[in-house]
C-alpha cells in the first residue's frame, strides 16, 4: 500500500473513531434522564429575581473550603437564591453562599449537601428520588420552584442546573444562572436528570 493510501486510511479510521466517541458520549449523556412534557400552565411571577452565577459581585467566592467558585460551580446556589427571592429570607447569591459555607453545606468538592441545607432554620428541601413531571407541577402548584439537572446543548455537553419558574404555552420556563432572561426547558432537549425543590418558610 502506497503512502498516500495509508494516509487516507488513517484519516478514515480516525474519523470513524471520532464518530464512535461522539455517539457514545450522547448515549452516556442521556443515560438516566427522562423527557418531560408540559401540560399545565403556571404563570411566571413578576416578583422573582433572576441572578447569574458569574456576576462580578460574587463569581470568585468559593463554595465552602473547596477550590470551586460560584462562577465555575455555583449554579445550584444561584438557583436557590432566585427560588427564595420573593420571600422574607431573600438573599443575594453572595449572602447565600456565605451562609451555606458557614453552615457546612458544601463538601470538599463543593457539592451541595441537601440534608445539611434542610437543617438550616427556615429552609425546606425536597429531594425527589425518582423522576416525574408530576413533581415539577406539584412544586410549582405549591408556589415553589424546582431545580432540575439538564445538559447544555453542545457536542460534548455537560450537566448544569436550572430553576423552573413557570409554564406557559406548553413550555416550562427556566431561569438559567448562565443566561440573561428566561429560557425554556426545550432549549435543553426537554430532558431532565434530577429534581430538587428548595423554599423558605418562617
Amino acid at each position: 500500500m502506497g503512502m498516500k493510501k495509508r494516509k487516507i486510511l488513517l484519516v478514515f479510521i480516525t474519523l470513524i473513531a471520532l464518530l464512535g466517541i461522539i455517539a457514545m458520549s450522547q448515549v452516556v449523556k442521556n443515560r438516566g434522564g427522562i423527557n418531560v412534557k408540559c401540560s399545565v400552565e403556571h404563570p411566571v411571577s413578576d416578583k422573582i429575581v433572576s441572578y447569574r452565577q458569574d456576576d462580578e459581585s460574587w463569581k470568585d467566592i468559593h463554595l465552602g473550603d473547596s477550590k470551586y467558585t460560584m462562577e465555575s460551580s455555583g449554579c445550584i446556589t444561584t438557583c436557590i437564591a432566585t427560588a427564595v427571592s420573593e420571600t422574607d429570607r431573600a438573599l443575594t447569591p453572595a449572602e447565600l453562599v456565605d451562609l451555606l459555607s458557614e453552615k457546612g453545606v458544601f463538601d470538599s468538592a463543593g457539592n451541595m449537601q441537601w440534608g445539611e441545607l434542610d437543617e438550616i432554620p427556615g429552609f425546606e428541601v425536597t429531594v425527589y428520588s425518582d423522576l416525574s413531571v408530576d413533581y415539577i407541577d406539584e412544586c410549582l402548584s405549591a408556589g415553589h420552584y424546582p431545580i432540575v439537572k439538564v445538559h447544555r446543548k453542545s457536542l460534548f455537553s455537560y450537566h448544569h442546573f436550572v430553576l423552573i419558574v413557570g409554564a406557559e404555552d406548553g413550555e416550562y420556563i427556566c431561569m438559567d444562572p448562565l443566561m440573561d432572561g428566561y429560557t425554556k426547558l426545550s432549549d435543553y432537549g426537554k430532558r431532565i436528570y434530577s429534581i430538587r425543590c428548595v423554599w423558605y418558610e418562617e
